[in-house]
């Protein structure tokens, strides 16, 4: 994995570090516009080591330092984004099997649980769509 600083990883930035070279590369061309791609791939580079100003500085430790920390909390970021999508599909799914399975189950005993109800609740205002009478203004 190539790693370091870089010129132009963003369209917008001049220079940032780049953490995984080659997966922004794939990432340029999967997902940039055709008519951008050519000039993104030429212009984006990674500065060699021994180009870069101060890397032996107090600034340039706390920036590496920082973007390391950086660096991990995007992957557990992208990590729980992942499993957020995959937990929230498996929530719709069980949510259309549950609701289809509720509609055959008072399909089929509905009548029965309006007269459990009548005798259980024996003073229930439920109309139908509700406990609460409606005002009529």
């Amino acid at each position: 994995m190539k790693s370091g600083l870089a010129f132009h990883c963003h369209h917008n930035t001049l220079v940032e570090f780049v953490y995984d070279y080659d997966e922004r590369v794939e990432y340029i061309k999967a997902s940039k516009p055709p008519s951008e791609q050519k000039l993104r791939l030429k212009l984006f580079q990674l500065i060699p080591t021994d180009l870069i100003p101060g890397l032996n500085s107090a600034e340039w430790k706390a920036c590496d330092k920082a973007g390391e920390a950086y660096d991990k909390a995007w992957k557990a970021y992208s990590k729980a984004g992942e499993a957020y999508s995959k937990a929230e599909e498996a929530y719709y799914k069980a949510g259309e099997a549950y609701y289809k399975a509720e509609e055959a189950y008072f399909r089929k005993f509905g009548k029965k649980l309006e007269l459990l109800h009548g005798k259980l609740c024996p003073d229930c205002p439920w109309d139908g769509y509700t406990i609460f009478k409606k005002e009529i203004k």
